[in-house]
């Protein structure tokens, strides 16, 4: 899941034509930067014109704010690099990465509109070396999984185009039982997960609250998390795990099969599942994503080796 913040939404609120020159816009994009280097949402906020003010608190910006410093680092540098009418862009360099960065000023030289972008690399692998086996137990059923759009919305967020939502249902192809309004209603929810491999612990997010069901958190977007990474350097995210159940911590080695913590409602999270993907690199904004295989399942019966599941595949690892 790409990050779904507030930035996603405002970009143009205030589009117009407007005569201010690149220098104008550098002065006030330098000006971001020393800002956002300080953390100080107040001052970043007081930069955004009323329209950007209404559709954007500044407690969310501070939210904001600290998402992308905890992600990215302080920017070092921010260059200029084209201009399309009101719009500029320009590519902030970052100390773990790289972003472009889409701004538009009002003629009182105040952020009309303001985006961070994704800066795309070229994709270091299109799928796993690493034989993977599922990552736990039972059977589940591939909600997001595929190729095209129609089989996996993911697809079109670049570092999780190989990324799967994974539920649990029962024969009326229900989710959860009773009336669905607690956690524990679900079938997925405190479900054990396992390392799919053997690899490293790189990074872990905890002490994330589970949501209530049909509520979402889209500014701690994984939730409680783990980060694997195999000695191929793939990297290998789980989110969503329930809160105070994630047993392993950065710089641990674990083993194909270790029990990691349980399935939960944590984080960009509708309801209790696993989001499960690869990517190539650790940065959970900048990294491109890749497909995963599975060495060996029983998809709708039918026992697959190698295989990536798909939308509508009911899943059972062998046992």
């Amino acid at each position: 899941m790409r990050l779904k913040l507030i930035f996603a939404a405002f970009l143009f609120l205030a589009l117009q034509k407007v005569n201010s020159q690149t220098a104008s816009y550098t002065e006030e994009v330098v000006a971001f930067k020393n800002s956002f280097n300080e953390k100080d949402a107040k001052a970043i906020f007081g930069m955004w014109n009323e329209r950007m003010q209404n559709a954007v608190s500044l407690t969310q910006t501070e939210s904001i704010i600290n998402y992308f410093y905890e992600n990215f680092g302080k920017m070092e540098t921010v260059a200029f690099s084209e201009k399309q009418d009101a719009l500029e862009i320009y590519i902030a360099h970052f100390e773990k990465g790289k972003q472009y960065l889409n701004v538009v000023l009002d003629a009182e030289r105040r952020f009309a509109g303001f985006r961070f972008l994704p800066f795309e690399e070229p994709l270091k692998f299109e799928r796993n070396t690493t034989v993977m086996t599922l990552p736990f137990k039972g059977e589940w059923f591939t909600f997001w999984g595929g190729d095209t759009k129609a089989q996996n919305y993911h697809v079109t967020t670049a570092n999780q185009r190989g990324a799967f939502d994974f539920f649990i249902i029962d024969k009326n192809n229900k989710s959860y039982q009773r009336s669905g309004t607690r956690n524990e209603d679900y079938y997925a929810f405190g479900k054990p997960l396992y390392a799919v491999c053997s690899a490293t612990v790189v990074d872990v997010i905890t002490g994330v609250e589970d949501n209530k069901p049909g509520e979402m958190n889209p500014l701690q977007t994984h939730g409680n998390s783990v980060m694997l990474k195999t000695e191929n350097d793939e990297y290998i995210v789980y989110s969503h795990f329930e809160k105070e159940t994630i047993v392993v911590k950065e710089g641990d080695t674990v083993q194909q099969g270790q029990y990691l913590g349980n399935c939960g409602n944590s984080g960009n999270s509708s309801e209790p599942h696993l989001h499960f993907s690869l990517q190539d690199g650790p940065n959970r904004i900048s990294a491109m994503g890749a497909k995963t295989y599975f060495a060996a399942l029983y998809v709708n019966g039918e026992f697959k080796a190698d295989y990536s599941p798909v939308k509508g595949d009911k899943i059972t690892k062998p046992e």
